[in-house]
């Protein structure tokens, strides 16, 4: 019989069996007839005990148990210790058992996805031991989320606790301006270097390290938390000196070969009768010594600018007037290229203070970077203009563009893109960003893949910047 009609007759039961007992006594004659009403009630309350029991025995009892049953499986992080037995009646007995059956298969659910779980983290620990860097992860709290062996080693952490932030674990003194500069900071991507003096006991000398940075997102953070990787770039630093000293000692011996070229080349050409034979000889010599000296001044800015040897020449500088020699130096080469280059005419004059021959290197390298990565029937257009007491320079170009994580590293020394590994030294636009905040200024550049690229310049029109005499 199903549950529901059990419950209908036992509330059946309760409700007429007062009524049958009053009958009863009414029909037995005189004598019972006054005490009906309390025998009718004495019935009602009995019949009503049995049907509670019945209920309680059948249904409410196996429910309470079955509840018990399901905290006790939870509070055993979801493992079954034991099946809960079936009991009351059929219908109860069949819940309990599909309840057994769900808390099974939870249970070897969860414990097949725990067992992945801990499957790629081992392998994510594997993959970060072999690491030749530092690397950590740090929660939004910036507390230790995993690290590698190595990143333990450097920074002296005996034990990564939980509760507490990087920088109360991190032993290794040296470090720690750097860790809490980015703990304090909200910038999604931080680079900084940290010299460790050799007195430390696994140094003999000291070692270079660039720490870099970057925000990332989990579901279960409140804000992001940062990797952290730090690289020993002893060998780096070491390298980039040898190769700084050996370009410096080769510009410095290929100045006068170059200069005599152009020298040379030039009294050719007024000297020689003009004609498109000798234009076809002389113009190509003239460009490649002209490139292949600013390349050289590219170089020997470069050296001089990171060592803080180079003193800016302050002179009065015409914006229009600059933008005007760089558009005619490179008219010729973007209609040799079938490139339409333009300068626009400045709405006002701008005049400020700076080494006017610097930034036209500046404008010379942008201009030239963008007429030799636009494609034939482009457009490449200079302009500049006076914003908040500053002087704005812009060079736009239709070319291939620049994704978004290469837009800052392009403006570090060698840095290019891969599809432009041979196109030069990778030193052109390292030399612009310092030449630009040696004139207090900062450059940037505004960017989307297909659809070309905009490099900008502001140096303020009142300062003369950095080291001027």
């Amino acid at each position: 019989m199903k549950t529901s009609s059990r419950l209908r007759l036992i509330v059946l039961a309760a409700s007429l069996s007062p009524l049958l007992v009053f009958f009863a006594c009414a029909a037995a004659g005189r004598p019972w007839f006054p005490h009906a009403a309390v025998l009718a009630a004495a019935a009602a309350l009995a019949v009503s005990l049995l049907a509670a029991e019945a209920a309680v025995t059948g249904l409410a009892g196996p429910m309470a148990s079955l509840a018990s049953g399901i905290r006790r499986f939870i509070a055993a992080d979801y493992k079954l210790e034991a099946v809960l037995p079936q009991a009351g009646w059929p219908e109860a007995g069949a819940l309990i058992s599909a309840v057994n059956r769900l808390m099974l298969e939870l249970g070897a659910y969860r414990a097949f996805h725990l067992n992945q779980v801990v499957e790629e983290r081992a392998k994510a620990q594997a993959l970060l031991d072999t690491i030749g860097d530092a690397v950590l992860l740090l929660d939004d709290r910036n507390r230790l989320i995993c690290s590698n062996a190595f990143a333990l080693r450097l920074l002296g952490i005996r034990k990564a606790e939980p509760e507490l932030e990087l920088c109360a674990l991190v032993r290794r003194k040296d470090f720690l301006p750097v860790l809490a500069r980015i703990a304090a900071s909200e910038e999604n991507y931080l680079k900084m270097d940290v010299d460790v003096p050799g007195a430390e006991e696994e140094y003999a000398v000291t070692r270079n390290f660039r720490v870099t940075s970057r925000r990332f997102r989990l579901a279960g953070l409140a804000r992001p938390g940062r990797v952290v990787v730090i690289r020993d770039v002893t060998v780096d630093r070491e390298i980039e000196s040898a190769r700084e000293t050996f370009f410096h000692m080769i510009t410095h011996d290929m100045r006068a070969p170059v200069t005599s070229i152009q020298g040379y080349t030039q009294l050719l050409t007024e000297i020689v009768p003009q004609s498109p034979a000798v234009e076809r000889c002389l113009l190509p010599i003239m460009r490649s010594a002209r490139r292949l000296n600013g390349m050289i001044e590219d170089i020997l800015n470069t050296i001089k600018l990171e060592r803080g040897e180079l003193k800016l020449k302050a002179d009065g500088i015409d914006a229009g007037a600059l933008c005007d020699a760089v558009f005619e130096v490179h008219e010729p080469l973007a209609a040799a290229k079938r490139i339409k280059l333009s300068a626009a005419p400045l709405p006002a004059k701008i005049r400020f203070r700076g080494d006017a021959a610097l930034l036209e290197r500046v404008l010379v390298n942008l201009v030239g970077n963008s007429l030799k990565f636009t494609p034939a029937g482009g457009n490449v257009a200079l302009s500049c203009r006076a914003v908040a007491g500053e002087a704005l320079f812009t060079v736009e170009d239709d070319g291939p563009g620049i994704p978004r994580e290469k837009r800052e590293e392009i403006f570090e020394k060698y840095s290019q893109l891969e599809e432009h590994k041979h196109m030069g030294l990778g030193l052109g636009l390292a030399m612009c960003r310092l030449a630009v905040q040696a004139h207090n200024g900062r450059i940037w550049v505004e960017s989307e893949e297909g659809k070309g690229s905009r490099f900008m310049f502001v140096v303020p029109l009142t300062a003369s910047g950095k080291g001027t005499e």
